[in-house]
């Protein structure tokens, strides 16, 4: 089959082939006589972000810096200090002075002060998208064997202490938010120049990345790899870039260089500040090739339409015959009972008019499609394929059947379920009223109580095609003619179906019935 395939669409692919062979051509020969002038352009542009991007990250930290600073030597945070923590009017202060300076920097996560003995004295807690909030004493933390604390403590009057960049509050604890995050602190001296603990501040890192140019990351100390998405949120991974030098380049596959350098936040606290290009190997050439290209492409997607349009008209030819074959199928089981007549027919069309009513409903709304519908209309005269394998003495049969008559009678829908299913395993069928047919077969029996047959199926465990379906072959079997009943008409038909509502017949199925039952008579 593929060899025939190929064989008729020789042309095209020997068409496509050539396009493709001279547009790579073209491309290939244009590219490099810009790739080494393109090249040095970006590499000396990749140099002068990243020395201007070194100055902006030393401004930063040294902002941060100063931010400490200055809550360190506000007189009610010295004050406070001086009373050892025990001032109720002083620690009121300090935590107002916090609170403001939390809710206009939004980029501290956490603001705290730590006595000398490892606990949290207060704490400003500034999630993101939320005002900040003073944790209750209750709540306050015991940094004793916290790295933060631990080492701001070693340190002399106006050192700061930089942690290790890191996802969440603490190595020690379960982050809340997976952002990177940074923590700056410095010890707190009283006015006797005693150690009293430390104030911290932890920072989000999403407000340094933002003031860095685009393509441009960060790699810490231990090894992660920072960097902001286009859609503004961050990544934090293991970086597997080896970075060596304190500056230079490296190349990695696809054409994409790094440029790198070390910039010291504090004294004693460095990164690694890189940003990675792609090669320019298009942007002047296509000027030049634009005309060129627009005409090739319009060609091929040209010949690709014809070829598509020439596809479909075959494809909907076999599904008609598909179809028309199924149809005349089912057809063969509906003519061995006279009686039925026009059956097949019918059905599918009040199966139709009750899913299109069905999908007014807002239950149905976005599950009744137009492609379910037909799908419906071209699988329900398969519901009754199955009485092919029943005796001609039961389906044929004046009067009312025995039970042990009815028991056999019942198994035409596993006859046609597994012919149908055997179909669709044997030549791996894909098409969905395949599918729906099937369930029509299987579970058009079944009742919404669970009282149907076979499986005793009920509620939404039967199919939605097969609760359609349900009702409009009891409709027309209501109405038809057979060897123990006569026609009735249409109102009785109403009436039954109606007082069969949850019972027999999903609610919201008997609902749109009687909205459009006129349709039905």
């Amino acid at each position: 089959m593929n060899r025939r395939l190929i064989k008729q669409n020789k042309t095209f692919l020997s068409i496509v082939t050539i396009l493709f062979i001279l547009i790579g051509s073209v491309l290939y020969f244009g590219v490099n006589q810009i790739y080494e002038r393109e090249a040095k352009w970006r590499h000396g542009h990749a140099v002068s972000q990243l020395l201007s991007a070194k100055e902006n990250i030393k401004v930063f930290f040294a902002d941060l810096e100063h931010d400490l600073l200055f809550l360190r030597n506000i007189s009610s945070t010295r004050e406070y200090v001086d009373s050892n923590y025990e001032s109720i009017n002083y620690r009121s202060e300090v935590e107002k002075l916090l609170y403001e300076f939390a809710k206009v920097c939004k980029h501290y996560y956490q603001i705290s002060i730590v006595d000398s003995s490892g606990y949290e004295i207060i704490g400003i807690d500034n999630r993101l998208d939320n005002a900040p909030v003073i944790t209750p004493r209750t709540q306050l933390q015991n940094s004793k064997y916290k790295d933060l604390f631990r080492e701001t403590m070693k340190m002399d009057n106006n050192q700061v202490y930089v942690s290790p960049i890191h996802s969440g509050i603490q190595k020690e604890e379960i982050a809340e938010h997976n952002f990177p995050m940074i923590g700056l602190a410095m010890p707190l001296f009283n006015s006797k120049n005693e150690k009293k603990g430390i104030l911290a501040l932890n920072m989000y890192l999403s407000r340094l990345l933002k003031i860095l140019p685009e393509n441009m990351f960060i790699q810490t100390e231990d090894g992660n790899l920072i960097s902001l998405r286009q859609d503004g949120s961050i990544t934090f991974n293991k970086s597997y870039y080896d970075f060596s030098d304190n500056s230079g380049w490296i190349d990695i596959p696809d054409d994409v260089t790094i440029h790198y350098s070390d910039v010291e936040l504090l004294p004693g606290k460095e990164l690694v500040v890189a940003i990675f290009h792609k090669h320019p190997m298009l942007k002047a050439i296509l000027q030049r090739l634009i005309l060129v290209s627009i005409i090739l492409l319009a060609l091929f997607l040209f010949l690709i339409l014809i070829i598509g349009y020439l596809n479909l008209l075959r494809f909907r030819e076999l599904m008609g015959a598909q179809r028309a074959i199924i149809f005349s199928l089912a057809e063969l089981a509906e003519y061995r009972d006279p009686e039925t007549g026009k059956h097949l027919e019918r059905t599918r069309k009040y199966s139709v008019v009750l899913a299109k009513q069905l999908r007014n409903h807002k239950k149905y709304r976005r599950i009744i499609t137009n492609e379910f519908i037909e799908d419906l209309y071209d699988a329900a005269p398969l519901h009754d394929i199955g009485k092919v394998g029943i005796r001609d003495s039961i389906l044929l049969k004046e009067g009312k059947l025995t039970e042990e008559e009815f028991e056999e009678m019942k198994r035409h829908v596993l006859i046609g379920k597994k012919v149908l299913q055997d179909a669709i395993d044997k030549f791996k069928l894909r098409q969905s009223f395949i599918a729906i047919g099937r369930n029509i077969c299987a579970y058009h029996q079944e009742k919404y109580n669970g009282k149907g047959y076979p499986a005793g199926l009920k509620d939404g465990e039967i199919p939605l095609e097969a609760r359609i379906f349900a009702l409009c072959d009891a409709y027309d079997a209501i109405r038809s003619k057979r060897s123990y009943k006569g026609k009735l008409p249409h109102d009785e038909a109403v009436r039954r179906i109606k007082s069969d509502r949850g019972e027999h017949f999903e609610p919201e199925v008997v609902d749109a019935f009687l909205e459009c039952q006129n349709e039905f008579a």
